[in-house]
């Protein structure tokens, strides 16, 4: 682990991890019910956190020749925004997307914002796996628009079945940064 990686954890740690009351549950994205929670975006918007995350991200994805960074909105959009900072920062151009929840019934009606075109190579982010969903919606509007998806990756991945959800669709390359056991969670390995 690098130590700018080390940083992001301790970051994520401080406030984005969060164990619930006694008797009490945090319902997941995925529908799941969880004993704790990670909430990436409180870090990814503190201006540190933007900064670790942006460089962890570029650490992550700069070998792999991508044109693009994106994820679905309202989690990646920060993550997305750091990792193209980094890049520039690296004097390295990069374009950011972010895939909506649906079409926009408006304007251009669009369902990828900001600068994807057909033919690029993609990284697709996300902060948090349980389930994948987020990141597997995110990675089939890509495809559909024509572009090739080289790596679906999370900053914290909890090992609930992300793996095999990606597998099944057709997505082999999947990464993370961090999994749940770093928080001090003991769970079986992921399927």
């Amino acid at each position: 682990m690098t130590d700018t990686e080390q940083r992001l954890l301790e970051l994520l740690k401080q406030r984005s991890f969060k164990r619930a009351a006694p008797g009490e549950m945090f319902t997941l994205t995925s529908g799941e019910k969880s004993e704790y929670f990670i909430d990436g975006k409180m870090t990814a918007v503190s201006s540190e956190g933007a900064e670790l995350i942006g460089e962890v991200l570029y650490e992550w994805t700069k070998d792999l020749g991508i044109d693009a960074i994106g994820g679905l909105q309202v989690g990646a959009v920060p993550l997305i925004t750091a990792a193209a900072i980094s890049y520039a920062r690296h004097g390295r151009p990069i374009e950011g997307f972010w895939v909506r929840e649906e079409t926009k019934n408006h304007g251009t009606k669009k369902l990828i914002e900001g600068g994807l075109k057909p033919g690029m190579r993609v990284v697709i982010v996300d902060d948090v796996f349980t389930k994948g969903g987020s990141a597997l919606k995110a990675a089939q509007a890509a495809r559909e628009f024509g572009s090739e998806v080289v790596l679906v990756l999370a900053l914290v991945d909890r090992l609930r079945g992300a793996r095999a959800l990606f597998r099944e669709n057709g997505i082999e390359n999947y990464a993370r940064v961090f999994t749940i056991r770093q928080f001090g969670i003991d769970v079986p390995d992921d399927v």
